[in-house]
């Protein structure tokens, strides 16, 4: 087996940590298990995908037989050339270290050191003026003592704190009065654990998108465009299914496609220059579109995902099984009552059946990890 994927949802946890010997929470170990399956829909046929368990591997069998063109395993093979995790971490290392795989699959400490630098908040600070052209807009402070912090005084108006390690929404404060002893507290906790903290100005978004990229060793190339949704905290809900052309033409209706592409190949020049040769694997871009007083600008980098992310997923779980011109939703629940998940997924078969043009799907619901009575998340698409 030459290349074995495994899905790893704590890994910014982890690296937040930054210990070897990091355990997650019970409920993100939950949200492992349930959904180990997911990299089946973007793993490179011929691989195999971990799961957690013989159930996990029998449902998806059953459900999408050679749809799907993976091994499934329910362990590390002792002959195993890469290992593609969600995310890499040291306490990811240290396990499978302790599973038998070989170091030559695995990444040195340096590099793990090195790969937890460039995962820090501290490179979209650092990017974010370098991925500068018409039309955009942009401002992040990275502060390693909170006396910095009074030159921010909010006067009403609000900003944001950012810890430098922190995924999917969470590490961050939208924050109208620093005087706040809750607020104070929080900043000198992260500066304390983290060694800084992100301020950042609030901007009147009105639509988050991403673009999606791989780095390999020939360069950056990219793999398409991410239209997401998040709610007001910024923590992420779910995924527009829909073609690069059509997410572009959305787009378009705020920004010219030229100011797309001069952004995209900034991304494309400047990924190059500081992950090529350290990182190989995919990475989004986090961006979003705010309101001016008499136009609309992109944020060229709210965020670098240096990982897998849903946004890739649903990218291409889109390019691979979906008719073009299709459109849907790609989302992630959660049922914190058992039958919860698979009331749901019968309700939602019945109601969407799924419907082909031979090859490809045309219309319907899909749970895309396996769905049993003690499931509590579930990803699933909707096309309709």
């Amino acid at each position: 087996m030459s290349t074995v994927y495994l899905f790893n949802p704590e890994n910014d946890m982890a690296l937040a940590s930054g210990s070897p010997y990091y355990m997650a929470p019970a409920n993100i170990k939950k949200m492992a298990a349930d959904l180990s399956a997911l990299p089946a829909w973007y793993a490179l046929p011929g691989s195999g995908v971990l799961v957690s368990d013989a159930r996990q591997r029998e449902w998806m069998l059953q459900e999408y037989g050679t749809m799907l063109e993976v091994d499934w395993m329910l362990e590390v093979p002792e002959f195993c050339d890469r290992i593609c995790p969600w995310g890499w971490n040291p306490a990811l290392l240290r396990r499978l270290g302790e599973l038998g795989v070989p170091d030559g699959s695995l990444l040195s400490k340096e590099q793990m050191s090195k790969l937890r630098t460039l995962s820090s908040r501290q490179m979209a600070v650092e990017l974010l003026p370098r991925l500068r052209v018409e039309q955009t807009l942009g401002e992040s402070n990275l502060l390693t003592s909170l006396e910095n912090l009074k030159a921010f005084e909010t006067k009403g108006e609000r900003i944001l704190l950012k810890s430098p390690w922190s995924g999917s929404g969470k590490g961050i404060r939208m924050v109208e009065d620093l005087s706040d002893p809750s607020v104070y507290g929080w900043a000198k906790r992260v500066v304390s654990s983290q060694g800084a903290i992100v301020v950042e100005p609030y901007y009147n978004k009105v639509v988050d998108f991403a673009m999606e990229f791989y780095v390999g060793h020939e360069g950056v190339s990219f793999v398409g465009y991410s239209f997401f949704e998040t709610d007001c905290r910024g923590i992420y809900k779910g995924n527009v299914l829909a073609s690069n052309v059509m997410i572009e033409q959305k787009l378009s209706e705020y920004v010219s496609i030229n100011i797309l592409e001069c952004v995209r190949q900034k991304c494309m020049n400047e990924l190059a220059h500081v992950y090529q040769g350290v990182y190989e694997g995919y990475l989004g871009v986090d961006m979003m579109i705010c309101r001016g007083e008499d136009r609309y600008d992109v944020h060229p980098c709210v965020e670098v995902n240096l990982r897998m992310n849903m946004g890739v997923v649903s990218r291409l779980f889109y390019d691979r099984f979906l008719s073009d011109g299709v459109s849907g939703t790609y989302a992630i629940e959660y049922f914190p009552n058992q039958g919860g998940a698979l009331s749901f997924h019968e309700r939602m078969k019945h109601d969407y059946p799924v419907k082909t043009n031979g090859k490809r799907i045309k219309s319907g619901y899909l749970s895309l990890s396996p769905v049993f009575q003690e499931t509590s998340y579930l990803i699933y698409a909707l096309i309709k």
